[in-house]
């Protein structure tokens, strides 16, 4: 008990001077006019004190915030090529080595001191190395709404152009399975079954009409091997080289399509009929080696069955509307 008074004393006062610190920093500083310059967009003047995620949303750029500038979300990533001074600890949780040593820094923590000269990231970007780092706040509920993706120095590549009827067709897809609980995995599964991928922009939609997080969808859709992000071709081959397939020569009938088709694994024939990837089971081991082609499976294959199969195989029975898609 004799320790609780001092503790709480102590603590007290280092409050008290914090507080006054950051008081006397507001109140007593003057930093004077201070210029932003925006690689790529735009440079203005602001008043130093004030935060860069203040200063740009004040100038209408589009900086997510979903933590509303408390440095728990990461998504304000902004890269400072000149000033800012030195990176702070509270952004050290959501910057990378490698995001440092190219002046990635926290729009919310960077007070403006002084001139400066910023870009700004592509945001999809920002959101896919936060997931792929591990570097998001699980706890957090994020509320903000996305309505441009891509911005800053990425204005080199072309802007996503959604078609109207692809547009619908995400749409109504949502629309379909807006109410139901647990809807995500759902309406996922019917818009690759539509476009048999996961546009980047259908993932932004999903994100803004479900209101749920960009960084949530992403996760889902990266986490099921039944998902791919990329066009995949009209004919999915699977190459078993699970022990049985492979002893038997899977390792053999994969080399061949490789080598017939002229891609290698994980890629697609250049008129997207065929893509070629592998598996570690099938569950026909008694049928070894065995390859499968969308939903039919083949076995007891060697280097010239695998081909005849390939030959005979009705590679254009795909709907036309999903090839268009």
């Amino acid at each position: 008990m004799e320790y609780i008074v001092p503790i709480v004393v102590l603590t007290g006062v280092s409050l008290l001077l914090g507080g006054l610190l950051i008081l006397a920093d507001v109140v007593l500083a003057d930093y004077g006019e201070c210029l932003i310059r925006v690689a790529g967009e735009d440079e203005f003047t602001v008043r130093g004190g004030q935060t860069l995620l203040t200063s740009l949303i004040s100038h209408n750029f589009n900086i997510p915030s979903a933590c509303g500038g408390k440095a728990s979300c990461g998504y304000c990533k902004v890269r400072v090529i000149q000033g800012g001074g030195q990176i702070l600890p509270t952004e050290k949780g959501f910057i990378t080595p490698e995001e440092r040593k190219v002046g990635i820094r926290l729009a919310c923590q960077v007070k403006v001191k002084n001139d400066m000269e910023i870009s700004l990231p592509d945001f999809v970007e920002t959101v896919r190395n936060i997931v792929k780092n591990r570097l998001y706040n699980p706890k957090l509920k994020w509320k903000f709404r996305m309505e441009h993706l891509q911005y800053g120095e990425e204005k080199k590549k072309p802007k996503i152009k959604i078609e109207t009827d692809h547009r619908e067709k995400i749409y109504n897809i949502i629309e379909a399975h807006r109410d139901m609980p647990g809807s995500t995995i759902p309406i996922l599964q019917n818009i690759h079954t539509v476009f048999n991928y996961l546009p980047e922009y259908a993932l932004a939609m999903v994100s803004k009409e479900m209101n749920i997080p960009y960084s949530t969808i992403y996760r889902v859709s990266t986490f099921y091997n039944a998902f791919s992000l990329k066009p995949r071709g009209r004919n999915i081959i699977k190459v078993c080289l699970g022990t049985s397939c492979y002893v038997k020569g899977g390792a053999g009938l994969l080399h061949t399509l490789e080598k017939e088709l002229g891609i290698s694994v994980h890629q697609n024939t250049p008129d997207l009929k065929y893509t070629l990837d592998t598996v570690s089971c099938i569950g026909c081991c008694g049928q070894s080696p065995v390859i499968s082609i969308n939903d039919d499976i083949f076995g007891y294959l060697d280097k010239h069955k695998v081909i005849d199969v390939l030959h005979h195989y009705p590679s254009d029975r795909v709907k036309d509307e999903q090839i268009k898609a």
